[in-house]
C-alpha cells in the first residue's frame, strides 16, 4: 500500500493578498486557525465507484462499486492498510446502493436486486441478512423502472431509518428502528444526499426554491413533518454528518464545519491546502479530532483513481507560492491540488473570491475585480494568476505577465513538437506567451456538407444566405446576442489594445450588429436546444470528440467543419480550459514555473476537461473514446465515437488560429447596448455610437 505524506499550512483569511471585504457572501464566513497535515493511501484501483462513506470502530465503511457493475461494503483500516470486501449476504446480481449503521451496530442496506426492485434490508454483525422490507410499492411510481433509481439512507439516534428518493424532487419514506414503515415526505428541492448529525438527527439535504444553493431539512419524527428549523447552506456540493460538529458542508473550495445550533459554518481548511480534489468526496471524522477524506483523480478516460488521506493538525514547512483566482474551476483546483500533494519543495496557497459554484451578482463580481486590479496594479502581486476570467490583453499590455516561452524552452522536459504548437501561437500576444493551458475547446460552426456547395470557410454574406434560403432556424444553437457574442470573443479587429482605440462606431461592426439583429428577430429557438430536421448549420463549443460524432450523425455523415464567419476562409477559435500565469513582479518565479509546467504533462493533461493540447495524451483520450471510455460518453448514444471523428477532431484542434478573449467588463457594455437595438429603443446607428463611446471610455481606463 503505497504511502506519502505531505504537510500543508491553512491560509488564515485575514491575510489573504486580496481582501474579501468587497467579496459578498464569502466575507462573512468565520474562519479556522488551525493548520493540518494529510497522510495518502491508496484505494485499491479496481473500485470506480463510492457513494457513502462511515466511520466505525476506528475503520471506514465504503460502499464501493466496480466497472463491471459488482457492488459491496468493504472496510479499511485509517492507517490505510486492510482493505477488505465485507461478506454480506446478498446475491450476485443485487446492487448495493447505501448503508448505515443502527444503535447496536448492525448494517441496513438499501439495495437493488434487479431492475425495479428495491429492498432494505438489514445485516447482522457477521453479514447475515436478517430482515428484508420490501420498497418497491412505496418508491415514487412514476420513476421509470428501467433507470436506477437514486436512493440514499441514514439513521437516527433511536434507530429510526430514512430512505430518501432523488426523482426531481425529494421523496423521503421513514421507518422505525424494527423497519415498519411509519409515514413520508416530500419537499420540491432536488436532493442531494441524507446525513444523521451529531445530534442524532436525520438531516436531508436538497436544493433551495433558488435551486442555485441548498438547505437542510431535518425530520421531526413527533409531528412526522419537516422541522421548522431549516438551515441554508448555500453553495454546497457534499453533506456529512459529524460529532465534534454537527455536519460539514463543503463546496469545491473548502470544507466548513457547523456546530449545533449554529447556521453559519466556520472554514476548516481548503481542499488545495490539503493537496486534495473537490472530486467524489467523503468524509468522516475520527474520535481524536482528524478527518478522513476519500477523494477521486477523474481521467477523460472514465477512470477514477480513489486516495484515502487522513488529515492532523500540523505545520508545513514548504516554501509558499501565492496564486490568486476570481472562481477557481475544477480544473484549476484539481491541479493545484495535485501539486501541493506531491511536490516535496514548495506548495501553493490558493486564493480565491468565490467557490465556483457560488452564484455572485454582478456588483459583487465588478467589486472583486476592481479590488484585484488595484492591488495588482499598486504591486501587490501574487506568484501565479489564474486569468481565467480576467482580461489577458490589458495584463500582458501593462507588462504584469511573464513570457512562459523562455521557462519552457529551458526545460528539458518540455518539447513544444510534443503539443499542437498552433494552440501557443493562437494564445500568445505579439510573440510571447502569457499564460498556459492544459485543455482547449473549439469555437466553431459545423453545417451539412452538401448545403455549403463545396465551401470551406465563409462570410457574414454567405451566413445570410443560408438564412434567406433556409429560414432562421436552419442555424441551430445561436441567437443574435450570443451570435455577437460569439463574434466579439473572437474578433478582434475592433479593439486595438496597443493603441487603445476601438471601432464599434464602424461601417464593420455596424454591419455585425445589424445581423445579429436580423437573428434575433428571426430564431425561434433557444441555445442548446438539439438540432431537427430543419438544422443546416449549427453553432458549438467542441469539446469533446463526441461533439463531432453527434454532428457527424445529424448530417448524415456529412459533416463539413465550416468555422466561425470571417473574411480569411476557415476561422475557429481555441477554448483554452484553464488559462495559468506567472507574475512578472512575482518573488517565486522558479517555484511558480514548478507548478505551471505540471499543465503540460501527459499525464495531468490526460485528466483534463477538453481537448488536450499534448499529442499524446490527445491520442490516448481519442483511443479510449472510440472504445466508448470517456467521460463524455453520456452526449452520445452509441457510446463511442469512430476513426474518422478522432481524425476530424484533430484536424479541428490543429487547424485553429485564434482565441477566445474574455473580457466581461467590455462584453457587457457592448451586449448592454445591443439589447437596446434589438429592442428597438435604439437604431443600429445610436446604439454603435453608444457602445464606441462606453467602450471608449473603458478601454482608456485600462491603459
Amino acid at each position: 500500500m503505497k504511502k506519502t505524506r505531505q504537510g500543508i499550512t491553512v491560509l488564515g483569511l485575514a491575510a489573504m493578498l486580496l481582501g474579501l471585504t468587497a467579496c459578498g457572501k464569502q466575507a462573512g464566513i468565520e474562519k479556522s486557525d488551525a493548520s493540518y497535515v494529510a497522510s495518502f493511501y491508496d484505494i485499491p484501483d479496481i473500485v470506480t465507484g463510492i457513494s457513502r462513506l462511515l466511520i466505525k470502530d476506528n475503520a471506514a465503511y465504503m460502499c464501493c462499486s466496480e466497472a463491471n457493475g459488482v457492488s459491496y461494503l468493504a472496510s479499511m483500516t485509517v492507517d490505510g492498510g486492510g482493505f477488505q470486501k465485507l461478506p454480506l449476504t446478498m446475491e450476485a446480481s443485487a446492487s448495493l446502493l447505501d448503508f448505515a449503521f443502527d444503535p447496536k451496530g448492525d448494517i441496513w442496506a438499501v439495495t437493488m436486486e434487479e431492475a425495479g426492485s428495491y429492498h432494505l434490508k438489514k445485516f447482522d454483525k457477521n453479514g447475515g441478512e436478517s430482515q428484508t422490507v420490501e420498497l418497491t410499492e412505496l418508491l415514487d411510481a412514476s420513476a421509470s423502472s428501467s433507470i436506477e433509481r437514486e436512493l440514499f439512507m441514514s439513521i437516527d439516534a433511536q434507530g429510526n431509518i430514512c430512505v430518501a428518493e432523488k426523482s426531481g424532487n425529494t421523496l423521503a419514506y421513514m421507518f422505525d428502528n424494527a423497519g415498519q414503515f411509519l409515514f413520508s415526505l416530500s419537499y420540491e428541492g432536488n436532493l442531494m444526499t441524507t446525513i444523521t448529525t451529531a445530534e442524532g438527527q436525520i438531516g436531508v439535504c436538497a436544493s433551495a426554491a433558488d435551486r442555485m444553493s441548498y438547505d437542510l431539512l431535518h425530520v421531526d419524527m413527533k409531528s412526522r413533518d419537516w422541522s421548522e428549523d431549516r438551515i441554508h447552506l448555500g453553495a454546497t456540493a457534499g453533506l456529512y454528518g459529524g460529532s465534534t460538529s454537527n455536519f460539514y458542508r463543503f463546496d469545491s473550495s473548502s470544507l466548513y464545519g457547523y456546530p449545533a445550533g449554529a447556521r453559519e459554518g466556520r472554514q476548516l481548511f481548503s481542499w488545495t491546502d490539503v493537496g486534495l480534489g473537490a472530486s467524489d468526496v467523503h468524509l468522516g471524522e475520527l474520535p481524536d479530532g482528524q478527518f478522513l477524506v476519500l477523494t477521486a483523480s477523474p481521467d477523460q478516460r472514465a477512470e477514477l483513481s480513489y486516495d484515502l488521506a487522513v488529515l492532523s493538525q500540523g505545520v508545513d514547512e514548504r516554501v509558499a507560492l501565492s496564486m490568486v483566482s476570481l472562481t477557481a474551476g475544477p480544473g484549476v483546483v484539481q491541479a493545484v491540488s495535485d501539486f501541493n500533494k506531491t511536490n516535496s519543495r514548495y506548495r501553493i496557497e490558493l486564493t480565491e473570491y468565490f467557490p465556483y459554484e457560488q452564484n455572485v451578482s454582478d456588483e459583487e463580481w465588478d467589486s472583486a475585480v476592481l479590488n484585484l486590479n488595484t492591488r495588482i496594479i499598486s504591486g501587490d502581486m501574487p506568484d501565479i494568476l489564474d486569468m481565467s476570467n480576467l482580461p489577458v490583453q490589458v495584463y500582458h499590455k501593462k507588462g504584469l505577465l511573464e513570457d512562459l516561452y523562455p521557462y519552457m524552452e529551458n526545460d528539458p522536459e518540455i518539447h513544444r513538437e510534443d503539443y499542437f504548437e498552433n494552440v501557443f501561437t493562437a494564445i500568445s500576444f505579439d510573440g510571447k506567451l502569457p499564460y498556459i493551458t492544459d485543455g482547449v475547446g473549439v469555437s466553431t460552426m459545423l453545417a451539412d456538407g452538401e448545403s455549403m456547395n463545396g465551401k470551406t470557410g465563409w462570410t457574414l454574406q454567405d451566413l445570410e444566405e443560408l438564412l434567406n434560403t433556409y429560414g432562421a432556424d436552419s442555424v441551430s444553437n445561436l441567437s443574435g446576442a450570443f451570435f455577437l457574442k460569439i463574434m466579439l470573443q473572437t474578433d478582434n479587429s475592433f479593439v486595438d489594445w496597443t493603441s487603445g482605440k476601438c471601432s464599434f462606431d464602424s461601417p464593420e461592426f455596424i454591419k455585425l450588429l445589424e445581423f445579429a439583429g436580423k437573428i434575433q428577430e428571426g430564431s425561434q429557438k433557444g441555445i442548446g436546444e438539439e438540432p431537427d430536421s430543419t438544422c443546416m448549420a449549427a453553432y458549438e463549443a467542441v469539446l469533446s470528440i463526441y461533439h463531432i460524432s453527434k454532428y457527424r450523425d445529424y448530417f448524415h455523415g456529412n459533416l463539413r467543419l465550416l468555422g466561425l464567419p470571417g473574411s480569411n476562409g476557415e476561422y475557429h477559435a481555441l477554448i483554452p480550459e484553464v488559462k495559468i500565469g506567472i507574475a512578472s513582479a512575482g518573488s517565486q518565479k522558479d517555484g511558480a514555473w514548478e507548478f505551471v509546467r505540471t499543465l503540460l504533462s501527459e499525464e495531468h493533461q490526460k485528466s483534463c476537461s477538453m481537448l488536450p493540447v499534448h499529442k499524446g495524451a490527445f491520442d490516448a483520450v481519442m483511443q479510449a473514446a472510440m472504445e466508448g471510455k470517456s467521460v463524455w460518453a453520456w452526449i452520445y448514444e452509441n457510446g463511442s465515437a469512430a476513426a474518422e471523428d478522432a481524425e476530424a477532431t484533430r484536424q479541428l484542434l490543429s487547424s485553429a488560429a485564434y482565441v477566445v478573449n474574455d473580457n466581461q467588463a467590455l462584453e457587457n457594455i457592448i451586449l448592454e447596448e445591443a439589447g437596446a437595438y434589438f429592442s428597438g429603443a435604439k437604431n443600429v446607428k445610436e446604439a454603435a455610437e453608444t457602445i464606441q463611446s462606453r467602450a471608449t471610455l473603458y478601454i482608456n481606463e485600462q491603459m
